[in-house]
């Protein structure tokens, strides 16, 4: 009997455990870079480019299933971004860059996480 309700508690965590399907999140923030790459669910592939698209306009938009530019924001933050469904990639070089546009990117990038994230 113990066996059977250890066998379910086993099959309930590992249900549990793989509703992110392959979620990834991997934030790199060192003296000269900013990289924020993920890998989620790729029915989210759509909110995370109208989110992003929120916070880039008026300047540019994402749109497409592949998408590999370096863009230049209104107040001259520049970035890369590398998307496919269900990755992304966001580079910012900080000696290119101000403080405000460093802390635009990475407020960006924790409402992506956000996003990702979500059950």
């Amino acid at each position: 009997m113990n066996n059977i309700f250890c066998g379910l508690f086993i099959v309930g965590i590992l249900s549990a455990c793989s509703g992110n399907g392959d979620l990834s999140i991997s934030v790199s923030d060192s003296d000269d870079e900013y990289e924020f790459v993920a890998k989620y669910d790729k029915a989210k592939t759509q909110r995370v480019q109208d989110f992003i698209n929120a916070r880039m306009a008026p300047a540019t938009s994402v749109k497409g299933d592949h998408v590999d530019i370096t863009t230049k924001l209104d107040d001259n933050t520049e970035f890369k971004l590398e998307e496919d469904e269900g990755r992304l990639r966001i580079l910012l070089d900080k000696d290119a860059n101000t403080d405000a546009s460093y802390h635009r990117i990475k407020s960006m990038c924790e409402g992506v996480k956000r996003i990702i994230q979500e059950k």
